[in-house]
């Protein structure tokens, strides 16, 4: 039976990959925000006008 991967197990790669990937996750972060930038204000706004906090992210170990 095969094992579950790590979803953060990130394999070596060559500098010119992790700058590639990092510059097309940063571009594709920006323009999904500048897109959906509505979307997302309303669901936080409505949010916190009913009193729900947001759930904090789970850490599986602290950052430090």
């Amino acid at each position: 039976m095969n094992e579950p991967t790590e979803p953060f197990d990130f394999p070596e790669l060559p500098d010119e990959s992790v700058i590639a990937i990092n510059d097309f996750l940063e571009e594709f972060y920006r323009r999904f925000q500048n897109h959906y930038f509505a979307q997302m204000h309303r669901y936080y706004h409505d949010r916190r006008a009913s009193g729900v906090q947001p759930d904090p992210m789970p850490l599986s170990d602290p950052p430090f």
